[in-house]
Protein backbone atom coordinates (compact mmCIF):
# COMPACT_ATOMS: atom_id res chain seq x y z
CA UNK A 1 0.00 0.00 0.00
CA UNK A 2 1.20 3.67 -0.57
CA UNK A 3 -0.49 6.83 1.41
CA UNK A 4 -2.49 7.36 -1.68
CA UNK A 5 -4.31 4.29 -0.85
CA UNK A 6 -5.58 4.80 2.53
CA UNK A 7 -7.23 8.02 1.07
CA UNK A 8 -9.06 5.35 -0.54
CA UNK A 9 -9.92 3.55 2.75
CA UNK A 10 -13.28 3.00 3.20
CA UNK A 11 -13.28 4.81 7.16
CA UNK A 12 -11.33 7.34 5.41
CA UNK A 13 -14.06 8.16 2.89
CA UNK A 14 -16.64 7.57 5.34
CA UNK A 15 -15.35 10.08 8.10
CA UNK A 16 -14.55 12.41 5.85
CA UNK A 17 -17.67 12.05 4.34
CA UNK A 18 -19.40 12.71 7.56
CA UNK A 19 -17.86 15.53 8.41
CA UNK A 20 -18.15 17.65 5.13
CA UNK A 21 -22.07 16.98 5.54
CA UNK A 22 -22.18 17.84 8.84
CA UNK A 23 -20.01 21.50 7.76
CA UNK A 24 -22.58 22.36 5.08
CA UNK A 25 -25.75 21.34 7.45
CA UNK A 26 -24.19 23.77 9.99
CA UNK A 27 -23.99 26.61 7.16
CA UNK A 28 -20.06 26.29 7.23
CA UNK A 29 -18.33 27.19 3.67
CA UNK A 30 -15.09 27.12 2.50
CA UNK A 31 -12.30 28.24 5.21
CA UNK A 32 -14.85 28.86 7.76
CA UNK A 33 -15.45 26.50 10.78
CA UNK A 34 -16.69 25.83 14.07
CA UNK A 35 -15.00 27.00 17.24
CA UNK A 36 -15.17 26.79 20.93
CA UNK A 37 -18.76 28.65 21.29
CA UNK A 38 -19.90 26.10 18.01
CA UNK A 39 -22.89 24.21 19.91
CA UNK A 40 -23.12 20.56 18.88
CA UNK A 41 -25.22 17.99 19.59
CA UNK A 42 -23.55 14.74 20.78
CA UNK A 43 -23.72 13.43 17.37
CA UNK A 44 -22.28 16.30 15.48
CA UNK A 45 -19.59 16.98 18.50
CA UNK A 46 -18.74 12.92 17.85
CA UNK A 47 -18.42 13.32 13.84
CA UNK A 48 -16.74 16.53 14.28
CA UNK A 49 -14.18 15.44 16.94
CA UNK A 50 -13.42 11.75 14.64
CA UNK A 51 -12.48 13.87 12.03
CA UNK A 52 -10.47 16.29 13.60
CA UNK A 53 -8.36 13.34 14.87
CA UNK A 54 -8.46 11.33 11.71
CA UNK A 55 -7.58 14.65 9.59
CA UNK A 56 -4.52 15.10 12.10
CA UNK A 57 -3.08 11.64 12.05
CA UNK A 58 -3.68 11.34 7.83
CA UNK A 59 -1.78 15.34 8.15
CA UNK A 60 1.35 13.26 9.81
CA UNK A 61 1.52 10.07 7.86
CA UNK A 62 1.85 12.58 4.75
CA UNK A 63 4.57 14.79 6.47
CA UNK A 64 6.83 11.67 6.85
CA UNK A 65 6.03 11.04 2.98
CA UNK A 66 7.12 14.75 2.62
CA UNK A 67 10.33 13.98 4.51
CA UNK A 68 11.66 12.13 1.78
CA UNK A 69 11.30 14.64 -1.08
CA UNK A 70 12.52 17.18 1.88
CA UNK A 71 15.95 15.11 2.03
CA UNK A 72 17.33 16.22 -1.44
CA UNK A 73 15.09 19.70 -1.41
CA UNK A 74 18.33 22.19 -0.68
CA UNK A 75 19.30 25.25 -2.38
CA UNK A 76 22.82 25.77 -2.30
CA UNK A 77 21.85 29.77 -2.57
CA UNK A 78 23.36 33.07 -0.15
CA UNK A 79 20.71 32.79 2.40
CA UNK A 80 21.55 29.83 3.34
CA UNK A 81 25.24 30.36 3.61
CA UNK A 82 24.27 33.50 5.49
CA UNK A 83 22.43 31.88 8.04
CA UNK A 84 25.18 28.91 7.74
CA UNK A 85 23.25 26.40 6.65
CA UNK A 86 25.20 23.37 4.30
CA UNK A 87 23.90 19.96 3.19
CA UNK A 88 25.09 18.39 6.19
CA UNK A 89 23.10 20.64 8.20
CA UNK A 90 20.18 20.12 6.44
CA UNK A 91 20.44 16.11 6.37
CA UNK A 92 20.67 16.57 9.63
CA UNK A 93 17.92 18.54 10.34
CA UNK A 94 15.57 16.28 8.07
CA UNK A 95 16.64 13.36 9.62
CA UNK A 96 16.07 14.67 13.27
CA UNK A 97 12.62 15.65 12.09
CA UNK A 98 11.52 12.33 10.34
CA UNK A 99 12.54 9.91 13.67
CA UNK A 100 10.30 12.67 15.79
CA UNK A 101 7.34 12.71 13.91
CA UNK A 102 8.03 8.88 13.08
CA UNK A 103 6.85 8.01 16.85
CA UNK A 104 4.75 10.60 17.38
CA UNK A 105 2.11 9.08 14.67
CA UNK A 106 1.62 6.84 17.15
CA UNK A 107 0.55 9.18 19.47
CA UNK A 108 -1.87 10.47 16.67
CA UNK A 109 -3.37 6.76 16.47
CA UNK A 110 -4.34 6.75 20.33
CA UNK A 111 -5.67 9.76 19.89
CA UNK A 112 -8.08 8.77 16.76
CA UNK A 113 -8.60 5.87 18.72
CA UNK A 114 -10.06 7.90 22.10
CA UNK A 115 -12.17 9.85 19.87
CA UNK A 116 -13.53 7.12 17.48
CA UNK A 117 -15.14 5.11 20.95
CA UNK A 118 -15.83 8.26 22.58
CA UNK A 119 -13.82 7.40 25.58
CA UNK A 120 -13.72 11.62 26.01
CA UNK A 121 -10.13 10.65 27.84
CA UNK A 122 -8.61 14.14 28.27
CA UNK A 123 -5.76 14.60 25.50
CA UNK A 124 -2.84 14.85 28.33
CA UNK A 125 -3.94 11.61 29.69
CA UNK A 126 -4.27 8.89 26.23
CA UNK A 127 -1.40 6.89 26.19
CA UNK A 128 -1.11 3.29 24.98
CA UNK A 129 -1.94 1.15 28.42
CA UNK A 130 -4.79 3.57 29.62
CA UNK A 131 -6.14 3.07 25.70
CA UNK A 132 -5.52 -0.25 24.84
CA UNK A 133 -6.51 -1.75 28.47
CA UNK A 134 -10.32 0.31 28.39
CA UNK A 135 -12.63 -1.90 28.68
CA UNK A 136 -14.83 -0.50 25.69
CA UNK A 137 -11.42 -1.07 23.22
CA UNK A 138 -9.93 -4.18 24.49
CA UNK A 139 -12.96 -6.30 23.58
CA UNK A 140 -12.37 -5.35 19.94
CA UNK A 141 -9.33 -5.80 17.39
CA UNK A 142 -7.91 -2.28 17.86
CA UNK A 143 -5.82 -3.14 20.69
CA UNK A 144 -4.18 -5.86 18.13
CA UNK A 145 -4.23 -3.47 15.67
CA UNK A 146 -2.27 -0.53 17.37
CA UNK A 147 0.49 -3.22 18.76
CA UNK A 148 0.91 -4.21 14.85
CA UNK A 149 1.29 -0.12 14.17
CA UNK A 150 3.56 0.27 17.67
CA UNK A 151 5.83 -2.65 16.46
CA UNK A 152 6.10 -1.26 13.25
CA UNK A 153 7.78 1.95 14.54
CA UNK A 154 9.49 0.59 18.13
CA UNK A 155 12.90 -0.35 16.77
CA UNK A 156 13.32 3.46 16.17
CA UNK A 157 11.78 4.35 19.48
CA UNK A 158 15.15 5.18 20.66
CA UNK A 159 16.37 7.22 18.21
CA UNK A 160 13.79 9.46 19.10
CA UNK A 161 14.07 9.43 22.65
CA UNK A 162 17.79 10.04 22.57
CA UNK A 163 17.05 13.10 20.43
CA UNK A 164 14.59 14.51 23.02
CA UNK A 165 16.41 13.79 25.95
CA UNK A 166 19.74 13.17 25.06
CA UNK A 167 21.81 14.37 22.20
CA UNK A 168 21.75 14.98 18.78
CA UNK A 169 21.39 12.17 15.89
CA UNK A 170 24.84 10.05 15.89
CA UNK A 171 25.47 8.88 12.71
CA UNK A 172 28.89 7.72 11.79
CA UNK A 173 28.82 8.41 8.28
CA UNK A 174 26.57 11.62 8.48
CA UNK A 175 29.27 12.49 11.24
CA UNK A 176 31.61 12.54 8.58
CA UNK A 177 29.81 14.56 6.01
CA UNK A 178 29.30 17.20 9.04
CA UNK A 179 33.26 17.11 9.60
CA UNK A 180 34.00 17.60 5.09
CA UNK A 181 31.66 20.50 5.26
CA UNK A 182 33.44 22.56 8.34
CA UNK A 183 36.16 23.83 6.04
CA UNK A 184 36.22 26.36 4.01
CA UNK A 185 38.84 27.33 1.21
CA UNK A 186 40.64 30.16 3.11
CA UNK A 187 40.82 27.45 6.21
CA UNK A 188 42.07 24.48 3.63
CA UNK A 189 45.94 23.99 3.78
CA UNK A 190 47.59 23.45 0.90
CA UNK A 191 47.18 19.60 0.14
CA UNK A 192 48.45 18.64 -2.98
CA UNK A 193 47.06 15.08 -2.60
CA UNK A 194 43.48 16.88 -1.69
CA UNK A 195 42.79 20.20 -2.90
CA UNK A 196 39.62 22.11 -1.46
CA UNK A 197 38.49 21.65 -4.94
CA UNK A 198 38.71 17.29 -4.70
CA UNK A 199 37.08 18.38 -1.35
CA UNK A 200 33.75 19.73 -2.40
CA UNK A 201 33.86 16.88 -5.31
CA UNK A 202 34.25 14.08 -2.63
CA UNK A 203 31.62 15.26 0.28
CA UNK A 204 29.53 16.35 -2.54
CA UNK A 205 29.29 12.77 -3.25
CA UNK A 206 29.70 11.57 -0.28
CA UNK A 207 26.46 13.40 0.48
CA UNK A 208 24.32 12.10 -2.10
CA UNK A 209 24.96 8.53 -1.87
CA UNK A 210 24.28 8.78 1.87
CA UNK A 211 20.94 10.38 0.73
CA UNK A 212 19.83 7.99 -1.40
CA UNK A 213 20.18 5.13 1.18
CA UNK A 214 18.28 7.52 3.63
CA UNK A 215 15.75 8.31 1.05
CA UNK A 216 15.20 4.44 0.41
CA UNK A 217 14.99 3.61 4.37
CA UNK A 218 12.68 6.25 5.22
CA UNK A 219 10.35 4.67 1.93
CA UNK A 220 10.84 1.38 3.76
CA UNK A 221 9.82 2.25 6.49
CA UNK A 222 6.60 4.36 5.22
CA UNK A 223 5.46 1.93 3.56
CA UNK A 224 5.31 -0.57 6.37
CA UNK A 225 3.58 2.12 8.68
CA UNK A 226 0.73 2.23 5.69
CA UNK A 227 0.31 -1.43 5.72
CA UNK A 228 -0.23 -1.79 9.55
CA UNK A 229 -2.27 1.71 9.21
CA UNK A 230 -5.03 -0.60 7.31
CA UNK A 231 -5.93 -3.19 9.87
CA UNK A 232 -6.43 -0.43 12.81
CA UNK A 233 -8.81 1.54 10.31
CA UNK A 234 -10.62 -1.63 9.00
CA UNK A 235 -10.95 -1.86 13.49
CA UNK A 236 -12.15 1.45 14.35
CA UNK A 237 -14.31 1.47 11.04
CA UNK A 238 -16.62 -0.89 12.92
CA UNK A 239 -16.80 1.20 16.14
CA UNK A 240 -17.54 4.33 14.24
CA UNK A 241 -20.46 2.50 12.40
CA UNK A 242 -21.67 1.73 16.14
CA UNK A 243 -20.58 4.54 17.78
CA UNK A 244 -22.97 6.60 15.29
CA UNK A 245 -25.69 4.25 15.57
CA UNK A 246 -26.12 4.51 19.05
CA UNK A 247 -25.92 8.37 19.09
CA UNK A 248 -28.32 8.37 16.19
CA UNK A 249 -31.11 7.02 18.26
CA UNK A 250 -30.52 9.25 21.08
CA UNK A 251 -30.06 12.54 19.11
Amino acid sequence: MTFDDLHKNPFFELVMHDTNALMKSMGYRNFDGPDETTNFNELQFYVQRVGFALSHTFSWVQQLHQAVHFLTDFGYGKRSSNVRIDRAAHLLFNIENYLIRLQSTYDRCLQLTNNVFHLCMNDEHVGHTLIVSNLHVARTQVPKALKAVRKTLEKHSQARHQLVHRHSHIDDELRKIELMYLPTKETWPNDEKLTFERLVVLRAYRSRQFTIRKKAEFKAINSALVSSLEPLFAALLIEYNRQKSRLERLT
